[in-house]
């Protein structure tokens, strides 16, 4: 592990995309049936399939800062210095019950929440009183990013 930085990106879970164009595929063959225009579903569902397609958190942890962006619902790149965050968690969440989903979220325990497909997150308090929360994919590399670089975290499992 290069104790310069950490980088990664992550998405929505593709099952979410299933999901939708499935969706659309049924609704648009009921309202056909009906003969009735299968465009609104088509205004409604392509939109949102691109949206889940083409987004993605980046996280870029490294010795001065954490900065995060999350396309397309944050369009600039943010950092924080890590004299500005008072606590670092790891938990192990679940996006519907924690969040009421995945994208950017408020939840009163993790405050903004940044959520894509995966169970674990990196939990800031930040000194200013906010709260921010990630998805992360590999927890165990950012684990050893902060080990190698004397940065005291919670891990709660």
């Amino acid at each position: 592990m290069d104790s310069k930085g950490f980088q990664e990106k992550s998405g929505f879970p593709k099952s979410i995309l299933i999901i939708l164009v499935f969706q659309s595929i049924v609704t648009t063959l009921i309202l056909l049936k009906d003969k009735e225009s299968p465009w609104v579903v088509l205004y409604v569902t392509v939109p949102l399939i691109l949206v889940f397609a083409f987004s993605f958190l980046r996280l870029r942890i490294n010795q001065n800062y954490f900065e995060y962006s999350f396309f397309p619902f944050t369009f600039k790149t943010t950092k924080i210095p890590w004299n500005e965050i008072q606590e670092i968690q790891f938990v192990n969440t679940d996006p519907i019950s924690d969040f009421g989903g995945w994208g950017v979220r408020l939840s009163k325990k993790y405050g903004k929440a940044f959520i894509t497909g995966n169970n674990e997150i990196i939990f800031l308090k930040l000194k200013n009183g906010k709260k921010r929360s990630f998805t992360i994919r590999n927890k165990e590399k950012i684990l050893d990013f902060f080990n190698e670089n004397k940065i005291s975290f919670i891990n709660n499992k």
